[in-house]
């Protein structure tokens, strides 16, 4: 659901806003090394829903190969087996922020904001992501080392997953994304899944063992990674550069510019992981695969928020240091779309989890998950917020410092309420710990971002709900089974798109 855009802010408070973004912080000043910001032109709404569209559908159909891995890896193996993949799936979470360490963020901010494709730029980027990836593996490998129970097979799944790391730091989606090219971001990921579904299946029916799922990783990764580099190369003009300081000191400059990113990135990575961690070492290895089969789908699903998100991003970055009227109606397009899209499908999801998980799964020993399945269905909906008001509002607008807090804070709440909660309750405390947590995560977010992102919070989720709730309403009454619920749903949510389009017609660009 669209809802019109809001009236414009004083302009003393954009005015406020562009000073202290101008003062910065020491972090932010080392952003002197990007490029001056070019002068942008308008950005009308119908090119903010084409961008986040195609980042949604591509996020869709890469999810879907992703999760596919998953469900399929899921049937081949026993549960105690699919825990193991699981552990080291959520170990390479950490991994992976390390390798990244907000440099995608920053990058892509740093592109939308200068309009131009700084050579230097990219190679700083990639050199950080491939030597941070190695760290990342080494880390890894020091800790595991003193937790027990730890296996030389999980070692091993560890450590290729990690080899992932290393070869992505070659993808360079976040370019496109911040040229506006989501639809190349959005190819990069498909092949990249598709690729890893497709090599996962074939290593397993050659007999090839647990080992084949992070090897295909590794093996789809480089392909899309040589594939990206000639893409950007061939499409994109890269500017030369005349920098006389060597690498590896403008790179730690770049670095300490994309901290505050990095940390508010491990800090978010710390509590979306750390329960699957937490479930291992406390319940045991069974357990973190019924765990993992309650969580997966929200996990997946959430990421399809993220990709919105990204979607939008490059605009966000952009109209926060031209227009602050700009940059609210963005906001307010994108809080709207996000309420349309997920809370509908969130409480049709609750409704029927017993349905999907052995739908999913296929097998009656995963119905131990249903509880964790709901829990994470309505968490979903916290997640996809909190990205829009971290990543969307804190970090589009460059205050990094502030989502780096913010996030300290959230993960110090999650860190107590997780062993306890698991200790007491099992997976279903763990989930529990995990909704608690995003709550809090949420009400600081909205406090933080209250003058930079002003916005009817409660107006933008009337239709949604009310149509969420009538799905419901009418699969129960009717009895529907899951195939005529999906019908349902499907109509739903068709509603609310014909209202969508109806309302983006009537809609003003975004900068005037």
């Amino acid at each position: 659901m669209i809802i019109p855009p809001v009236q414009l802010s004083s302009n003393a408070n954009f005015a406020a806003r562009s000073s202290a973004m101008a003062i910065g912080s020491a972090d932010d000043k080392a952003e002197s090394i990007i490029p001056s910001i070019s002068n942008a032109c308008a950005t009308p709404s119908a090119s903010v829903a084409r961008n986040s569209s195609i980042a949604m559908v591509g996020g869709a159909i890469s999810q879907t190969f992703k999760f596919l891995v998953i469900i399929y890896v899921a049937r081949h193996f026993s549960v105690a087996e699919f825990g193991l993949l699981s552990f080291a799936i959520a170990v390479n979470a950490y991994m992976f922020v390390i390798s990244n360490f907000g440099l995608n963020t920053f990058g892509s901010r740093a592109v939308a904001q200068s309009g131009a494709v700084p050579g230097a730029l990219l190679a700083e980027i990639c050199f950080l992501q491939a030597g941070l990836a190695l760290l990342g593996i080494a880390l890894a490998f020091v800790i595991l080392r003193f937790v027990p129970g730890i296996s030389r097979l999980e070692l091993y799944l560890v450590a290729c997953f990690g080899l992932s790391n290393v070869i992505q730091a070659g993808l360079f989606d976040w370019v496109f994304q911040g040229l506006h090219r989501q639809e190349i971001s959005a190819a990069l990921n498909i092949f990249w899944q598709g690729g890893w579904l497709v090599l996962t299946i074939g290593g397993i029916r050659l007999g090839m063992g647990l080992m084949t799922m992070p090897a295909a990783l590794c093996i789809s990764a480089l392909l899309v990674a040589t594939v990206g580099y000639v893409w950007l190369r061939g499409t994109t003009p890269i500017q030369n550069s005349s920098q006389t300081t060597p690498l590896l000191r403008r790179s730690l400059a770049t670095l300490r510019a994309a901290a505050p990113l990095g940390w508010g990135t491990l800090l978010m990575t710390f509590i979306v992981w750390g329960d699957t961690a937490t479930v291992r070492f406390l319940k045991g290895e069974q357990a973190v695969g019924w765990y993992a089969a309650g969580n997966r789908a929200a996990l997946a699903a959430a990421m399809l928020g993220t990709f919105y998100v990204q979607g939008t991003f490059s605009y966000l970055s952009q109209t926060s240091v031209l227009s602050q009227a700009a940059f609210e109606r963005c906001f307010n397009y994108a809080y709207s779309d996000l309420a349309m899209l997920f809370i509908p499908i969130s409480f049709w999801t609750v409704y029927y989890a017993r349905e999907i998980i052995l739908l999913l799964f296929r097998r009656a020993d995963y119905l131990a998950a249903v509880g964790v399945f709901r829990i994470f269905q309505i968490a979903l909906l916290f997640f996809v917020g909190n990205t829009l008001l971290g990543t969307g509002v804190l970090a589009a607008c460059r205050q990094d410092r502030t989502f780096r807090l913010v996030l300290g804070g959230a993960a110090a709440v999650f860190l107590v309420l997780c062993p306890l909660l698991t200790w007491h309750w099992g997976i279903v405390g763990s989930a529990t710990a995990v909704l608690a947590t995003q709550i809090v995560f949420s009400a600081w977010l909205r406090h933080e971002t209250r003058k930079l992102a002003p916005c009817d919070y409660l107006g933008p989720l009337r239709w949604p709900l009310a149509t969420g709730i009538l799905i419901v309403a009418a699969c129960y009454e009717f009895h529907f089974a899951l195939g005529p619920g999906i019908l349902m749903l499907g109509l739903g949510q068709g509603c609310l798109l014909f209202r969508r389009n109806y309302v983006l017609q009537s809609t003003t660009p975004f900068l005037p």
